[in-house]
């Protein structure tokens, strides 16, 4: 019953956000859920590297796409044309998945805000708190790691140059505050660290540790990258969301005992670095730190979850890639519910059902989730 109604909440957030859902058939409504407990998970950037974005001609086919499916409708009103693109019109026709750097907001019932990662994303995350006039604030940012895809949106945060907000970044490696201030001297950047009007601390974690900020607990999880990346998973109530990005998974993930599945069991939602296919990861991508779809959904069937949100796509994909790519997952992830079988030592025996994760989708920027 409790997986179902896991399931049914991001139903409800998916359709709610395309205007689908009725409030008066809800959970809500019929008193199965506090939904005070809930956690609100908003992607702000979700492309690994380098931000990206669609060149002329990728907006005119698009453009052209919506128009030719479009032919033979009844659409002569604004009203008609918006439900049929929010409604009928594929995704990648009508939306993009995005081209800023990791960030993800999760928000919860707290005052304070908390962040995973300062890519490009963060930067329209500020300015959304500069539209609703929000001062005095407290951010907590926590830090996967120190490459520049994960901290360029920082110079670019418009709360931390607000007089009377707090940011705390956190984060699990040594030197945080050195590589964030050298990353805004000449010749990288034309105003200094010491131009930001909030007040900025820092606080350095270890894997084992559990930080209790914005109504949850959160653990850190060391990862396999270069330089070595951190995993969060972030709990409240009964909920639970692992940010894992930047994270290589070489053979050892088919043993039996793998902790990384240990630390995401469970969860209502995988946030999951794989920009690559399983060949690329294995080929000339090995050793790049990075992991690829198929991981993903075995991950996530052995550590029993229940979505898993693909991200950190590769900048070089466009939105027809992506669609194939989580086409291509999808079909692998309702061949592995069917059976797993033995193929090398390492690998679980048995053949056995899998019932998670139940589903599979991909982060796209602007995208929330309820959970």
């Amino acid at each position: 019953m409790m997986a179902e109604i896991g399931f049914f909440k991001l139903r409800y957030a998916q359709m709610k956000s395309m205007g689908k859902w009725d409030c008066k058939n809800s959970l809500e409504t019929k008193g199965w859920v506090d939904w005070q407990e809930f956690m609100k998970v908003h992607f702000k950037g979700t492309r690994g590297s380098i931000p990206t974005a669609p060149t002329a001609l990728e907006t005119r086919e698009k453009v052209v796409a919506a128009l030719l499916a479009a032919r033979g409708k009844d659409l002569r009103s604004e009203g008609q044309i918006r439900e049929f693109v929010e409604k009928q019109l594929p995704f990648q026709h009508g939306a993009t998945y995005g081209g800023n750097t990791p960030c993800v907001h999760v928000e919860t019932d707290s005052d304070e805000c908390l962040i995973f990662d300062g890519g490009s994303g963060l930067r329209p995350f500020g300015n959304e708190i500069k539209e609703q006039g929000l001062t005095n604030k407290t951010f907590h940012l926590f830090l996967s790691h120190l490459h520049y895809d994960h901290i360029q949106g920082i110079p670019f945060f418009f709360p931390a140059y607000q007089p009377g907000n707090k940011i705390i970044i956190h984060g699990g490696h040594d030197g945080v505050e050195n590589a964030l201030r050298e990353q805004m001297k000449p010749p990288f950047f034309p105003i200094s660290f010491d131009m930001f009007g909030a007040e900025i601390s820092f606080k350095k974690h270890s894997p084992g540790d559990v930080v209790e900020v914005c109504g949850t607990r959160i653990t850190l999880f060391e990862q396999d990258h270069p330089g070595t990346s951190y995993g969060y998973r972030i709990e409240s109530g009964g909920t639970s969301i692992v940010y894992s990005t930047d994270a290589e998974h070489r053979n050892e993930a088919l043993s039996h005992k793998y902790p990384y599945v240990d630390f995401i069991r469970g969860a209502n939602l995988l946030i999951f670095d794989a920009p690559y296919t399983h060949s690329q990861s294995i080929g000339n991508r090995e050793d790049w730190g990075h992991s690829s779809n198929v991981m993903g959904v075995e991950l996530a069937a052995r550590g029993e979850i229940e979505t898993l949100a693909l991200f950190h796509h590769d900048p070089s994909t466009s939105d027809e890639d992506m669609i194939k790519f989580l086409a291509h997952t999808k079909k692998f992830l309702e061949r592995s519910k069917i059976m797993v079988k033995e193929t090398r030592p390492g690998i679980p025996g048995s053949l056995a059902p899998r019932a998670h994760p139940y589903d599979v989708i991909l982060a796209y920027d602007g995208l929330s989730l309820e959970f």
